[in-house]
């Protein structure tokens, strides 16, 4: 697991005349939303592309007395700094959909290829799911024409496009509410092709998204939100993910919204709470991320947009005309918030805080996030206006990412060569004065801090292998990048597992990481990495002479016989067990007592799961009754749970003593006016 350093730093890594070398820089990639224009449109259906030119296009079901006389119409913002295009006075009824429409029967609009296509259905008169097109990015239309008719003049309750000539719809059948679609050939749409999955009992709304010919909808049952997926070249429909399933009848998720960038996709839906069961009233959009449709963050909601229709989610890049420059959108009836894009990740567009750093302390802890603390040089305030404050937006802000690199000066010339040793984000800023000097503190936590959130809802699962539940949890907490090892232990099932309400997701990970003693850590690229520790891992560094400080030390208080119970067999008599035990008979007889430890997981169905976990309890035991800790030089190239050899010196300058060992814990330390460049590691046994 540890990072391979170039040749050149290995070798000035090994040099007695050895310079320490580092780069410290910072940027901010957090999409600070914040109210960007405020039409105040009634509230109604609505959903919005982005056309081939970066221009938004809407399209809205203004509403009427009767349901079924509402008006289609469109909007075109070309540039979103301008309030009037945003404004009530703007839109503009398609041809023929005024006074027509099922106002409650929802709408969406695509961008197909260059082609607009925007989706709604008649009320009056039929009941036709009906389209319009533009060729010129929304600026003039045709229609309508019609895609189909839902049968038994069914009413639809939700559109979708997934912008590949498609359109999915959910409408009326006896039970309750189906999902059906329908394909553009080139000259033609398909006749209704509708899923072969049970009713919902009710509609909310629906997106859609592809990947070839698989499509993967996300719908609304009015309170909880679920995904299918459908093979367009086998037409066959298969249930997916349980997203938000409902806990209660008390909180309502409707129209849900899909939309893609910089490789995850996000996922907007209304959370309505009526009062009626809880006494709260709201009704705002929630934001929930997934890179792979299966695992979906808890999200974050946006409280400044009240709204009850829906949330659309547009990034973009660089409007046809205007100031707003790259943003991203959260575009409602009402208002509209934006929040500039993060800029890519190019060192020209991080702020370099390499040359004012004066100390710094990089801490490892399995089971917390790695802390980083940095001490800058602030002389006469040079970074103190680039700190963000209520009234100014400055770079120095909670939230922003810091990205650290470690190396030493190598070669002749000596040039400096350097490892990305961690990211961290920015949780506190401290500005530090006196008479004699002006500095400026920065504590940061890696993206693990994310764990130690508490979960909104309440999520059960039955069935599941210990993989999905590890990366639906990490997900949960909004970490998508993980990396799981293959080991027989991650497909084992799980029987039940719940994700309660209230409860930290780090809580969670770790009892699912503790059935078969797994271990985690961030890396430097900020994949959550898992791992089983092995007894028989080569050590991927040595140690010698160099060692400037060593403490060896052992314990013989630890347990030497482990006794596993699981579930229960069912069926059996009342007083039957699921059970195994695991023994160190070395120290059985080595301290001439038994020491128990006693450990019950219901997770663990059979007999051999409870051996596992006992053989890996044991094992932990063991390696706990080896402590010790080394000073040695900084080295970028060391991590969590990496193995190491030691060789003291032989007496009696040292204790002769070689030993293989496991990094439990490290802290660098770097201090430039000392001259301090070392990392202090604690060990354990192997």
């Amino acid at each position: 697991m540890a990072r391979s350093l170039p040749d050149s730093l290995s070798a000035a890594l090994n040099s007695l005349t050895r310079r320490p070398a580092l780069a410290l820089s910072l940027t901010d990639r957090v999409p600070h939303y914040a109210l960007y224009q405020t039409p105040g449109t009634a509230d109604s259906w609505h959903d919005a592309c982005l056309a081939s030119d970066g221009s938004i296009v809407r399209v809205r079901l203004a509403r009427a007395s009767s349901f079924l006389a509402g008006s289609f119409q469109v909007q075109r913002i070309s540039d979103p700094a301008q309030a009037s295009q945003w404004a009530s006075s703007a839109w503009i009824t398609l041809p023929g959909a005024a006074g027509v429409m099922n106002q409650e029967g929802g709408c969406a609009i695509a961008n197909c290829d260059g082609l607009l296509r925007a989706f709604a259905q008649r009320g009056s008169g039929g009941n036709q799911l009906w389209l319009w097109t533009s060729s010129d990015n929304g600026q003039s239309w045709s229609g309508p024409s019609s895609v189909l008719s839902p049968p038994s003049n069914a009413f639809i309750k939700g559109i979708a496009c997934a912008g590949t000539n498609d359109v999915f719809f959910a409408y009326d059948v006896l039970g309750g509410e189906a999902i059906g679609c329908s394909f553009f050939n080139g000259s033609s749409w398909s006749s209704l092709q509708s899923w072969t999955l049970l009713p919902l009992s009710a509609s909310g709304g629906l997106a859609a998204t592809c990947s070839g010919p698989l499509y993967t909808l996300i719908y609304s049952d009015n309170y909880s939100l679920a995904s299918c997926t459908f093979n367009a070249a086998n037409g066959q429909w298969s249930y997916g993910a349980a997203i938000a399933p409902a806990t209660t009848t008390a909180i309502m998720r409707l129209a849900p919204r899909l939309s893609y960038a910089n490789g995850l996709y996000t996922l907007s839906c209304i959370e309505a709470d009526s009062g009626n069961l809880t006494g709260s009233v709201y009704s705002y959009p929630r934001l929930r991320q997934s890179a792979d449709l299966q695992h979906w963050s808890n999200g974050m909601i946006l409280h400044c947009l009240p709204c009850s229709y829906g949330a659309v989610v547009l990034p973009v890049v660089m409007p046809p005309s205007g100031s707003a420059g790259p943003r991203s959108y959260v575009v409602t009836m009402p208002a509209i918030a934006s929040a500039p894009l993060p800029p890519s990740t190019t060192s020209q567009q991080d702020l370099d805080l390499s040359s004012a750093v004066l100390a710094y302390r990089r801490l490892e802890r399995p089971g917390r996030p790695a802390r980083l603390e940095v001490l800058l040089d602030n002389s006469s305030g040079s970074y103190s206006a680039l700190v963000s404050s209520p009234n100014h937006a400055g770079p120095l802000a909670p939230g922003a990412m810091l990205t650290l690199s470690e190396g030493y000066y190598a070669g002749t010339p000596a040039v400096s060569t350097l490892v990305k040793t961690g990211s961290y984000v920015l949780s506190q800023l401290h500005l530090l004065r006196s008479p004699q000097e002006n500095r400026l503190l920065l504590v940061a936590s890696d993206r693990t801090r994310q764990l130690d959130l508490l979960a909104r809802y309440q999520n059960s699962y039955s069935g599941q292998t210990l993989a999905f539940l590890i990366s639906e949890v990490c997900a949960r907490a909004g970490l998508f990048s993980i990396a799981l090892p293959p080991t027989p232990q991650l497909s084992q099932t799980i029987p039940s597992f719940v994700l309660h309400a209230g409860r930290s997701y780090r809580a969670a990970l770790d009892e699912l990481c503790n059935t078969y003693s797994l271990v985690y850590f961030l890396d430097q690229d900020e994949v959550l990495r898992f791992c089983e520790l092995n007894s028989s891992q080569a050590p991927l560094w040595s140690y010698e002479p160099e060692i400037e400080l060593l403490s060896l030390g052992s314990s013989d208080e630890r347990a030497n016989h482990i006794i596993v119970s699981g579930k229960p067999p069912a069926g059996g008599p009342p007083q039957a067990l699921t059970t195994a035990e695991a023994y160190d008979d070395a120290h059985l007889q080595q301290v001439g007592c038994e020491r128990l430890r006693f450990h019950v997981d219901q997770k663990l169905t059979t007999t051999s799961q409870c051996a596992q976990k006992a053989a890996f309890l044991l094992a932990q035991e063991q390696r706990h009754a080896s402590r010790h800790q080394i000073v040695v030089p900084l080295n970028p190239a060391l991590q969590l749970f990496d193995v190491l050899a030691l060789s003291d010196s032989l007496a009696p300058l040292g204790s002769g003593q070689r030993l293989t060992c496991r990094i439990s814990s490290l802290t660098a330390y770097y201090e430039a006016q000392q001259g301090r460049a070392e990392m202090q590691l604690d060990l354990e046994g192997l």
